[in-house]
């Protein structure tokens, strides 16, 4: 620790009362004390002797932000990899993946995420462009959500017929009138080729890790729920890389672990998820409180769990779920009494009802304890069920750069919603007024990563940078200061660190972004413009601009 430090001249957003600047002391990384600057200095603000001071000129400082949804060492490691979230069409995806091929002449696979659905709405993907861009070479390319696979046919003929002819249960291979598959894989249908790549070693696994950190670093970021822990993927089996990190002192973010609940599970799996919680240090930078259960699919390929079926959609019904439900009904109070807070990916209103049964189940089973539940995502809800989650205190772990009138959502999931789910998609006010607390998340790479981009939406709600951007349901909008404290304290909350994160109380870690402007003279259109000029972690710089 490099000794205290004073803030003085900070414009604080979410101070309980206004004033024109503060100053907040830190000593031995901690918040010790935070006062109007001009006051008297109480003595708490009293700087000792060595103190270095830091001049916030007006700008805004806040609590560093908390990501209540992110795959970070798998966010990273595709940096490294051929990532296509810049392409911006289905040209630009092609020559990406093609440059990447020709400057890795090296590589048995090519590998890669980021490609959107709607730059392929009007033609899906096939495997013979992948083919023809890459030589022939083996591609494996996950799109932008993570539940669709794009790959060439050198990795089709890898996998045996059998497989292909009868995929896994929710499971989905595109095919052509004669029956070939095109090379697009949905959900559980992935892991036919996934399961085949060459695997991430450690090595590989920590450097996206440290890579994607200073990213997050860069964004004001210090704390995360990393939303799979365990062999969903080989990218996500992480326990160990976090563990070491943890260990060695280069994880400098403080990351709650939400354990893979798999959808094999027996009676032994819960105790070996115990076993993992108690191998992280109670205390450190990595805890693994909380399961995963990614209960249905999405909306953009008719997986999501509706109350009614798709509309147009030829066999899609009204989606699916990854789980039985009687198995689920049994194991999570079972996952509930042994402690865990439970993550849920919960896309469609039906999908929604069932999770909250499950919880109301597990509350009836086990009595009441402070429980940190949740529903990731969280995309359609209907009245009765934000009402719920108020009287079970679900939080909404909600993602909301969704929020928007973009293709994915006018191309991709409005014409194939009934009329009356269509407007209950990311409600927001709905479920802060009915009492329901809200938790931010990027679920990076499906997203930006980036809190400012977020928070834009969730008061806009229209696309960043995008003047005159059509509003999509604009009465679900939220106030700048409710948004800024879902992606802080809302998120330190879900991810069972709010006496570390998500506040400038005095005795918090002192975690602390100052950015390059003073919020309250920022109009709210330009919020997406504002940018993180230093991030500190127990008072200590980790990104400078």
């Amino acid at each position: 620790m490099a000794g205290n430090l004073l803030i003085r001249n900070a414009h604080l957003p979410l101070a309980e009362r206004e004033e024109t600047s503060w100053s907040i002391l830190v000593a031995d990384g901690r918040v010790a004390a935070v006062a109007p600057s001009g006051a008297t200095a109480p003595s708490a603000l009293s700087a000792p002797a060595g103190t270095r001071v830091l001049d916030a000129g007006g700008r805004s400082v806040l609590p560093a932000f908390a990501d209540s949804h992110v795959h970070v060492p798998e966010s990273g490691v595709e940096l490294l990899r051929c990532d296509l979230t810049a392409c911006e069409s289905r040209d630009d995806v092609l020559r990406t993946v093609a440059d990447y091929a020709r400057s890795h002449p090296d590589e048995e696979w090519i590998l890669g995420r980021g490609w959107a659905l709607p730059h392929f709405a009007g033609r899906p993907a096939t495997r013979q462009e992948l083919d023809d861009a890459c030589s022939g070479r083996p591609v494996y390319l996950a799109n932008r959500d993570g539940h669709s696979a794009w790959v060439s046919t050198a990795a089709l003929d890898r996998v045996a017929p059998e497989l292909l002819r009868t995929p896994p249960p929710g499971g989905r291979v595109d095919r052509d009138a004669d029956g070939t598959p095109t090379g697009l894989l949905h959900e559980s249908a992935m892991q036919l080729v996934s399961d085949l790549v060459p695997p991430v070693d450690a090595d590989g696994l920590r450097r996206g890790l440290l890579e994607a950190q200073r990213r997050m670093f860069s964004y004001g970021v210090t704390s995360w729920q990393d939303a799979i822990v365990g062999p969903f993927v080989p990218t996500t089996d992480i326990y160990d890389v976090y563990r070491r990190a943890a260990a060695d002192d280069s994880l400098r973010a403080r990351v709650t672990g939400a354990l893979w609940w798999p959808r094999d599970a027996d009676e032994d799996t819960l105790g070996e998820l115990i076993e993992r919680r108690r191998g992280c240090v109670p205390g450190s930078r990595f805890a693994c409180t909380a399961i995963k259960i990614m209960y249905d699919g999405v909306c953009e390929t008719h997986t999501a769990a509706l109350s009614r079926p798709y509309v147009g959609v030829e066999g899609a019904g009204t989606g699916l779920t990854f789980f039985d439900h009687a198995d689920l009904a049994r194991e999570v109070p079972r996952m509930d009494a042994a402690g865990f807070d439970l993550h849920f990916h919960a896309i469609g209103d039906r999908a929604v009802t069932e999770c909250l049964d499950l919880v109301a189940a597990a509350h009836r089973a086990n009595g009441p304890r402070d429980r940190r539940h949740q529903l990731a995502h969280l995309q359609i809800a209907d009245d009765r069920g934000i009402a719920r989650m108020a009287a079970l205190d679900v939080i909404a772990n909600v993602q909301p750069y969704w929020a928007q009138a973009d293709p994915q959502m006018l191309d991709l999931t409005l014409p194939y919603l009934p009329g009356e789910l269509a407007g209950l998609q990311y409600r927001f006010r709905t479920l802060q007024e009915a009492g329901v607390r809200l938790a931010f998340g990027s679920d990076w790479p499906v997203s930006t990563p980036n809190p400012m981009d977020w928070i834009h939406v969730a008061v806009n709600r229209c696309h960043p940078g995008e003047p005159g951007a059509p509003l999509f349901e604009p009465e679900e909008a939220i106030s700048l200061r409710s948004a800024l404290r879902a992606a802080t304290a809302g998120s330190a909350h879900a991810l069972r660190r709010e006496h570390e994160a998500g506040t400038l109380e005095p005795g918090s870690r002192a975690d602390i972004v100052v950015l390059d402007r003073r919020l309250d003279e920022t109009v709210l259109d330009e919020i997406s413009r504002t940018r993180v000029d230093l991030t500190l972690v127990d008072g200590e710089p980790v990104w400078t601009r």
